[in-house]
This record gives C-alpha cells, sequence and structure tokens, in this order.
C-alpha cells in the first residue's frame, strides 16, 4: 500500500467570460452588445464618386498642393496612389498633402500609415503631424508606424488593424483620410508573410500569389459613401527599384485606384521640387472636384504641356504659380487666353 504524500489536485479557476460579467471599455460585455449594436460595414454601404474635393492650398503653401488641386485632385473617398522611384521626393510631399488636410478641413480625422519605415522617418512624421492636430484633448491625426527593425508580423498587423479601424470610423459616418508609406514594403511584408503567402506558387519577382489579395482589399477599402462617411486612401508605390518583385506589386495595383500621381526622376536629378510629371498624373472624374473654369485652364494647360519634357513643364508651372499667389488668380487671367486659343 502506498502511503508517501499525495499529491494535491490542483483546481482550476474558471475564468470569467462574457455571460460572467466581464467588462469591456468600463461596460460589461452582456449588456454591451445589446446596448451597442454592431454598425454597418463599410462594404456594404453605397460607394459613390469621390467628391467634395479635399482643398490642399492655403496661404504660402507649398506649390506642390496647388499644383496637386489642379491637375490631380484629391475628392473625399479617393483611392490614390503616388507612383515614385527613390529619392524623387515622396515622403515630402505626403507631408505637404497632410499638412494641407489638416489645415484645410477640421472635420477631417488622419491616420498615417508607415510600414517598414526608416526609424528616423517616424519619429519626425510623429513630431510634425501629430503636434499640429493636438487639438485639447483630441488629436486628429495619428501616427501608425513600424519601423525597418520591426519583424513581418508586426508590418501585417498594423496594416489590417489600422485600416480596419478607419474603415469602422468612416462607417460610422467619420471622413477619414489614410496616408501609406508604402504599398510596396506592404506587398513585401505580406509576401514573406507564411501566413498570407501560402499557396506554394511563386509570381516573377518571387511573389506568391496569395501574397497580395490582403493588401488589394486593404487599398480597395477606400470609398465615398452614400449612407454614411468616406475613407481617402493615398498611398505610396515604388518603381525603379531594380526589383523585379517591387514592378510586379506596382503592376497590380496599377488600374485599381482612382488618381495617380506620377514622380519622375528625371526631374528630381535636376533638383526640381516637386517632381511630378504633370502630363502623365491625373485623377479619374476630375470634372466633379473641377469648377468649369478650372477644367478650361487645366486641359488647355495639358495640351501646351505634352509638347514639353517633364522636367520643362514642372519648370513652367512653377513660374506661373510666383506670378500668381493663388489658383483662382491663375485660373482668371488663364482662362480667356486659352478659350481664345481654342477659338
Amino acid at each position: 500500500m502506498d502511503t508517501g504524500p499525495r499529491k494535491k489536485k490542483r483546481r482550476r479557476r474558471r475564468r470569467k467570460g462574457r455571460g460572467d460579467g466581464a467588462t469591456t471599455n468600463g461596460q460589461h460585455a452582456n449588456q454591451t452588445e445589446s446596448s451597442q449594436p454592431e454598425g454597418p460595414n463599410l462594404e456594404d454601404l453605397t460607394a459613390i464618386d469621390p467628391q467634395p474635393r479635399l482643398t490642399l492650398e492655403y496661404p504660402n503653401c507649398p506649390p506642390a498642393c496647388r499644383l496637386i488641386d489642379l491637375f490631380c485632385p484629391i475628392g473625399r473617398g479617393q483611392r490614390g496612389l503616388i507612383v515614385s522611384p527613390p529619392k524623387a521626393g515622396k515622403t515630402t510631399l505626403l507631408k505637404n498633402i497632410a499638412h494641407a488636410v489638416l489645415h484645410n478641413h477640421e472635420d477631417v480625422i488622419m491616420a498615417v500609415l508607415l510600414v517598414d519605415e526608416r526609424p528616423e522617418e517616424v519619429t519626425d512624421f510623429r513630431r510634425t503631424l501629430e503636434r499640429e492636430s493636438d487639438e485639447g484633448e483630441m488629436k486628429r491625426c495619428k501616427v501608425v508606424g513600424s519601423s525597418n527593425d520591426h519583424d513581418v508580423d508586426q508590418h501585417v498587423k498594423i496594416s489590417i488593424d489600422t485600416i480596419n479601424e478607419c474603415k469602422q470610423r468612416a462607417a460610422q459616418g467619420e471622413h477619414v483620410v489614410v496616408l501609406l508609406d508604402s504599398l510596396t514594403r506592404v506587398g513585401r511584408a505580406f509576401n514573406r508573410s507564411r501566413k498570407h503567402a501560402s499557396s506554394g506558387r511563386t509570381m516573377s519577382g518571387g511573389i506568391d500569389s496569395k501574397a497580395l489579395e490582403v493588401p488589394k482589399q486593404l487599398f480597395g477599402a477606400a470609398r465615398n459613401t452614400d449612407e454614411a462617411g468616406s475613407l481617402t486612401i493615398i498611398a505610396s508605390c515604388l518603381v525603379d527599384t531594380g526589383s523585379q518583385g517591387d514592378q510586379l506589386i506596382f503592376e497590380e495595383f496599377k488600374g485599381t485606384g482612382n488618381m495617380e500621381l506620377i514622380l519622375d526622376r528625371k526631374i528630381a536629378e535636376k533638383r526640381v521640387f516637386p517632381a511630378i510629371n504633370l502630363a502623365a498624373s491625373g485623377t479619374r472624374k476630375d470634372d466633379l472636384l473641377l469648377s468649369e473654369q478650372e477644367q478650361t485652364t487645366v486641359t488647355a494647360l495639358r495640351r501646351r504641356l505634352l509638347s514639353m519634357k517633364p522636367e520643362n513643364q514642372i519648370e513652367q508651372l512653377l513660374t506661373a504659380l510666383k506670378r500668381f499667389p493663388t489658383n483662382e488668380e491663375l485660373v482668371a487671367i488663364t482662362a480667356p487666353k486659352t478659350v481664345e486659343a481654342d477659338r
């Protein structure tokens, strides 16, 4: 007969679940479902064309803001791509857009999503934008960053969580703008994820055939809705990096947006900024965002620019912007001349 010491049986404490009165955000969870019904999903709402325009021009603003307003206007619900080779000024351009939106549109909430970014860039965005948007206890801008010293799972997690949160706020009637830098790095992260790159079939450039499914869904979430708010996503996408995988990522996203802003390496090499190829850039259905006079002016200017090299295009327009302090004055002076020229 065993007379040794008996082991005491461990009693597991039953963890309190939702039915036992667990709390969520200070409320009983079993009351949350009944008192706070879930709102609609953004995907279930009626998607309409991006409008009205998110005007970027303000007194003494960078020239890029005025050029975008005319040649590549951004509406509420826009799904825009900034296509950029390395060192062409995309980060500065994103900052210009962020400052302008926060300055001009007090009803807009902004999220800046930086994926696989340099740590110092994340810090710079946080110090400038979050401080600028601080209004008492409420901040209108949140910078979410996963720097390049974080692992792939962190990049994937913040991408999904940030867009989902913004979708929820848009479905609740708010107007949200997301600036994403960059779609290329998001695509790389999902391609290195075991969970999201699991098809076993590899396309050119080493991209798994399933890796870009979720990133395309995230970018495709941008829309204006008839019943609620809007979600605007302006995302950068890298080209001419020497990587076949990066080129494939760009090709997958090309055409999924309704606005493209093209940055040109040759313009940037001449140290002319913003290095925008205006003739190649544009917004679908920009007639919904521009006045009739603006449309006339921009159409005539585009015709003239087609005969010039990209670097000469931007130099000519920068000179015109210096002569006329506002776009309104530029259009008022230019429109009558363009009408006569067309006749």
